[in-house]
């Protein structure tokens, strides 16, 4: 998703707050004056001087002069602030109507949603954006996160008790209103399983709302960037406007969720950018996949749309697709959009087009316009070389010749972007360089390269932040392991939320080469995977049973353990089996270490002991613990049994 610009005069017009299933009507809106009102009525809180929490009845947080707040308001929250420290939570079964200006969360070295609303919460809650608004979750949440996970919100429809989530921008229910660049903006990001905009780690999502406004939500790993949490579907989630780009984790869809997703949709003058549309219906809209589209039903978009999201891209329609046009935009020979210049645009009267997929449209040439003479390129092949990360601006350029040493200059076509940091190059996208002769009376040349990319070469490595040492047995850690990038390098994994200079390994890395990516801060150079060999377990195992063998006099104990694989396979494995045998007419239950003082194996299936003297006829509590070879310990398992 393109960034957008923010102008600084105030916006008009506040969206005031309708909250109901289906769209209300719009009569229900207020004119722009007691809209004013309504937002100068709303408690201001600022996040950066403590956490924000909305109850049933009640609230905790700070206004920006740092007063503390309890009191609900029905009107509202107009909420600001840049933290890492707090957060903002919307309780169970609490409504509430939040504005976001400005407001930048980033919860990545911790446990905890940027914005939460409680699982299954039965309460509406509206998210109006103003100016540029950041969330980012922490480890195994989402970055606006709206889990459910009952059973009935599993179905579509009415039947499911979830409240809704609607997120809008201030001015989308003004009539004929297409969202541009005034419109407020939401980055959202998941990690470790949490979507971008929907559920946390292993959870679904359900009933949400996209009205208006420039979104851009990306999942963590397993998860959806609107939808679903690690591999979870999501039912209900809707877009019906706005400019909405959706980017899933590995695992699962951009938008709306895995398996068994249902009545999510697209309806509107909206433009949503997705690799994977999770099955939505399309009804009306425009869906972007990479660089082509598809325009379903008739589409207005905003002169900053065309600019912006749809630049580049080439359109198709369906059966009776159609863009009604902004004055000012126009399609250009090769079917993408343009912006045209004020004097250009004057002379557009078209209020709609439409476009197939073959149809090119030549430009009208001007009959009195002298006929320019034809430039032509000597033998050869232009190329361009650089490092991934690079703008084509960096490029290393070898430009044909021209016949007749023609003066002029080369460069690259500005739609091309040549300042745009480069997306991933597979060797087959081409981009445009231009021969701009020096004379007037000269047609210039465009010229198809594809450019040959490599990868930064270093030896540099990320090195281990902490634990500064593994701080279970044997080599392993027993816990999330910190990576810090080398001094002037960031670091980058398919499960982190960009670039950083320190990255969270979570526990459930397992055992292996974890993979990552450098990139040379200020160059944007990058190298290609690189590897650390980490060995992480944090789960303990498990005593699966304990067999008693009778022996005169005594008795044999054949203790076996599994491991707990719930977080991934790589594990440590069982290795050191402890094991205490008492009378149990004065036996007690005891803890893990006086267990452990007794007699240890090293068997990694199974341990075996053997117990001498004892009473036939007498009942005795087998006590057994499992540790795995990271040194993580079982609870303690008790059976009773009668000697022979």
């Amino acid at each position: 998703m393109n960034s957008y610009r923010r102008l600084s005069r105030p916006l008009v017009f506040m969206l005031a707050s309708c909250l109901s299933w289906t769209a209300p009507a719009v009569d229900c809106w207020a004119t722009s004056g007691l809209v004013q009102m309504q937002q100068a009525s709303r408690t201001k809180l600022d996040v950066s001087k403590g956490d924000i929490k909305i109850g049933v009845s009640g609230i905790s947080g700070f206004s920006p002069e740092g007063t503390e707040e309890t009191q609900a308001n029905r009107e509202g929250y107009h909420i600001v602030g840049q933290t890492s420290q707090y957060s903002i939570t919307v309780e169970a079964d609490a409504s509430a109507d939040l504005l976001l200006e400005d407001v930048n969360i980033s919860q990545v070295d911790e446990d905890v949603g940027a914005l939460r609303i409680e699982e299954a919460s039965k309460g509406d809650v509206t998210v109006t954006l103003k100016g540029h608004n950041v969330l980012k979750g922490g480890s195994h949440c989402a970055g606006l996160e709206k889990s459910c996970n009952q059973t009935s919100c599993v179905r579509a429809g009415s039947q499911c008790d979830c409240g809704i989530l609607t997120i809008q921008c201030e001015r989308f229910r003004e009539e004929g209103h297409v969202c541009n660049e005034e419109c407020g903006t939401l980055v959202a990001s998941g990690v470790n399983g949490g979507a971008g905009i929907g559920g946390g780690d292993g959870r679904k999502a359900n009933r949400i709302r996209i009205l208006g406004g420039h979104i851009s939500a990306s999942g963590g790993y397993g998860s959806a960037g609107v939808g679903g949490g690690y591999y979870c579907e999501a039912t209900n989630v809707e877009v019906t406007g706005g400019e909405v780009s959706a980017v899933a984790g590995e695992g699962n869809v951009a938008l709306g969720g895995v398996d068994s997703s249902d009545s999510n949709a697209i309806r509107g003058d909206c433009i949503v950018e997705a690799g994977s549309a999770g099955g939505a219906e399309v009804f009306k809209g425009i869906l972007l996949t990479g660089n082509a589209g598809t325009i379903h039903g008739a589409v207005n978009i905003s002169k900053d749309g065309a600019a912006g999201i749809l630049k580049d891209k080439t359109l198709t329609r369906e059966d009776g697709g159609r863009l009604i046009l902004p004055d000012g935009v126009s399609w250009t020979v090769e079917n993408t959009l343009r912006v045209q210049s004020e004097a250009s645009a004057n002379a557009l009267t078209r209020e709609e087009e439409n476009v197939s997929e073959n149809r090119e449209e030549e430009p009208q040439e001007d009959q009195n316009e002298p006929e320019k003479e034809t430039v032509s390129l000597n033998a050869g092949t232009p190329s361009a070389k650089g490092i991934y990360g690079q703008t084509l601006n960096q490029l290393e350029v070898t430009d044909q010749t021209v016949e007749g040493g023609v003066p002029g200059s080369w460069s690259w076509a500005q739609e091309d972007n040549p300042d745009k940091t480069y997306p991933i190059v597979d060797g087959k996208v081409s981009y445009t360089r231009v021969f701009t002769p020096d004379s007037p009376d000269r047609q210039g040349i465009r010229v198809k390269i594809v450019p040959e990319i490599s990868y930064l070469e270093t030896n540099k490595e990320v090195t281990i932040l902490s634990p500064k040492s593994p701080n279970g047995k044997n080599g392993w850690y027993t816990g999330n392991v910190v990576l810090e990038a080398p001094d002037g390098y960031q670091v980058f994994h398919s499960r982190s939320v960009g670039w950083v200079e320190e990255l969270v390994v979570p526990d459930d890395g397992g055992s292996g080469d974890y993979e990552y990516y450098l990139r040379e801060a200020g160059t944007n150079k990058t190298t290609n995977v690189k590897t650390i060999r980490l060995n992480i377990d944090s789960l303990p195992p498990i005593v699966e049973n304990a067999t008693v063998t009778h022996v005169d006099g005594g008795a044999r104990v054949r203790v076996k353990a599994k491991d707990d694989t719930s977080l991934t396979e790589q594990v440590s494995g069982p290795r050191y089996f402890y094991c205490l045998v008492q009378p149990e007419s004065t036996a007690k239950s005891l803890g893990r270490k006086a267990v452990v003082k007794n007699k240890a194996t090293k068997n990694n299936l199974t341990g075996d002991f053997t117990f001498t003297n004892l009473e036939a006829g007498s009942q005795y509590r087998l006590f057994a613990v499992v540790a795995d070879e990271a040194g993580n310990m079982s609870e303690v398992t008790e059976q009773t049994f009668t000697a022979r």
